[in-house]
């Protein structure tokens, strides 16, 4: 596959008791086949050794001599949640995109490579891949033959196939994770960048996974009726902006109350 090697990522890492999995997190950029162009881990007041141990596995490289990204730790003043560390990493970022990883999620080595020769290919402001839990062993033939599929804001009403760590972005001042929302606030930045008109890709195929696989995915749990209400905020508020028609806010509202009763339903057997 060939890139632009002009344009430089940044990864942006939350971090918050990540000591057991960040190394793991670390390690699947440092094996990209693009390689990033520096590594932010925010961490949230930590109260383990993230630091510590982030700081070791940058030394080691060093050591070792291995290419790498600059990895770089900022350390927030006070706990603020996932979207304010990720809006300092964002803030704090030099590269021409930003991607997104959380401190228990790896890549496949070849994700970035993939998604920005898509992204360079369609023109496109951003790029995610179809919502996994595993990432498995994705043949490189399988990520060759993805073609991207342009995602509308319409379609995200539906069906969410977004994960946050698979998430690539050109990095611009105008979009940020709103603060105030502790659920589903990666949802609601989807949505506004989609009501934008921006171009935004999906490749079909896993980029990214959880630490663990499958097994270490959360379950269902009290946090899932809070994402939610997170989620009917945002149709609340694309309609109150005229982002949406009345037709689109009923339906997808009707639609998400009717998969959530699904979960539900499903996690009594």
């Amino acid at each position: 596959m060939s890139t632009n090697g002009h344009s430089k990522v940044s990864v942006i890492i939350p971090c918050y008791n990540s000591a057991a999995t960040i190394v793991t997190a670390l390690q699947s950029i440092v094996d990209q086949t693009l390689p990033a162009h520096e590594v932010l881990c925010v961490d949230d007041c930590s109260k383990d050794d993230t630091i510590r141990v982030i700081e070791a596995f940058a030394a080691q490289l060093a050591e070792q001599g291995v290419t790498a990204p600059t990895i770089r730790v900022h350390r927030m003043p006070k706990n603020g949640g996932p979207s304010l560390a990720r809006n300092t990493g964002w803030s704090l970022a030099e590269g021409t995109h930003v991607a997104f990883l959380d401190s228990d999620d790896i890549w496949h080595p070849r994700k970035l490579e993939a998604q920005m020769q898509a992204m360079a290919e369609t023109q496109s402001f951003g790029a995610s891949h179809a919502r996994q839990v595993d990432l498995g062993n994705t043949p490189d033939a399988a990520i060759a033959a993805a073609r991207p599929v342009q995602l509308s804001l319409n379609g995200l009403l539906y069906r969410s196939r977004i994960i946050t760590s698979s998430v690539i972005l050109q990095n611009v001042p105008n979009y940020r994770f709103p603060e105030d929302m502790r659920y589903c606030e990666d949802f609601k930045l989807w949505c506004q960048i989609l009501a934008d008109q921006r171009k935004f890709v999906l490749l079909d195929v896993p980029l990214s996974g959880i630490v663990g696989g499958h097994d270490a995915a959360p379950g269902l749990s009290a946090a899932v009726l809070k994402m939610e209400k997170g989620k009917l905020s945002v149709f609340r508020g694309l309609y109150r902006d005229g982002r949406i028609s009345w037709l689109q806010f009923v339906t997808a509202i009707a639609f998400s109350n009717l998969k959530f009763v699904i979960r539900r339903l499903q996690s009594l057997f």
